[in-house]
């Protein structure tokens, strides 16, 4: 009877060890979390810097990478890199160090201005890189930085934008064009994309006039536009190219009083918008930008350099890092 109670016992007590993790002589994990249940791997996290989110477009591209992680078995933690609504270099590099302070598995961002300088400590750090939705401009200082980008290519938007508008622009037409706030790598390759392809295809198109907004938002577009009536009038010049949904919707509420509409002006844009003013006759063309297929590839190309599976990757072609969306 003993030695059945002393067995009884010690099968108590092994089963008590057993249940609060003291069983296997190993202690549990400190710092950096909890520790994952069940033999569960903890799941990466993923900073990303997004470029502003009082820009239409980047915020939905923002919200799409944060829906769409955990199907790529990923946590996005994503911080605003204009807090004020105006990007500049000093905003973007405090979003970039506050993220990097955090250690994250990966890092996604929008990479405006003189960014990638700033990027090389992740290669220092061995923290994986992909830039979205805007090519990086590789400087000196960068040349040697290892990333990944996935995304658009801001110049070919530039020569898409104007192939489309030139299909309603007469012979001799005159144009104004509206860029996102000077600086920006993608104000400046989408410009350049739409002159050259102009330049080189509708020759006789006259572009009067090149404005930047201060902000991305519809009242400094408007500005811009009623300005541009009082210098040319009302039928002085035959269109505009837009940049952002943002410029579009200022510039459709001032068309709206002039009786401008796809008959006697032509408008063209970038969005991420449903197409309403194209549809209701304002807008002439409209270039979709999808945010939900930039997210996926850039998640895609994050989840193969963390699985190191980036040979898997459908790479453009003459390119080693480079995911075309």
């Amino acid at each position: 009877m003993k030695r059945w109670i002393v067995s009884l016992l010690t099968l108590v007590m092994l089963l008590s060890l057993a249940a609060c993790g003291g069983g296997n002589g190993q202690s549990a994990p400190s710092g950096g979390g909890s520790a994952p249940s069940g033999g569960e791997e903890k799941t990466p996290v993923v900073g990303f810097v997004s470029a502003a989110w009082s820009d239409d477009y980047c915020k939905r591209l923002n919200d799409a990478l944060v829906e769409l992680g955990p199907e790529y078995g990923l946590t996005v933690d994503a911080i605003n890199g204009a807090p004020s609504g105006n990007p500049d270099v000093s905003g973007y590099i405090e979003a970039i160090d506050a993220l990097a302070a955090k250690n994250p598995d990966a890092i996604m961002v929008q990479p405006l201005f003189s960014v990638p300088d700033h990027c090389v400590q992740f290669n220092e750090k061995g923290i994986p890189l992909t830039f979205v939705n805007i090519a990086p401009e590789i400087s000196e200082n960068s040349k040697d930085l290892e990333y990944f980008y996935a995304g658009c290519f801001d110049v070919k938007i530039g020569e898409q934008l104007a192939e489309e508008m030139s299909k309603g622009l007469k012979e001799n037409a005159k144009i104004c064009v509206m860029c996102l706030p000077y600086g920006q790598t993608n104000a400046a390759q989408r410009l350049e994309g739409l002159q050259n392809w102009l330049a080189a295809n509708r020759p006789d198109v006259e572009i009067l006039e090149v404005n930047y907004v201060e902000k991305n938002e519809p009242n400094f577009s408007q500005t811009i536009f009623e300005d541009w009536i009082q210098k040319y009038g009302v039928g002085g010049f035959d269109g505009a190219a837009t940049q952002s949904s943002m410029q579009t919707q200022g510039i459709v509420a001032s068309m709206k009083s002039y009786n401008l509409n796809t008959s006697n002006f032509i408008l063209a844009g970038i969005s991420a918008s449903t197409g309403e003013w194209v549809a209701e006759g304002s807008e002439f063309v409209d270039l979709y930008q999808d945010p939900y297929a930039e997210a996926r590839g850039a998640l895609e190309t994050v989840r193969a350099q963390l699985d190191g599976t980036t040979d898997q990757l459908e790479l453009l072609e003459g390119e080693y890092n480079c995911v075309a969306v």
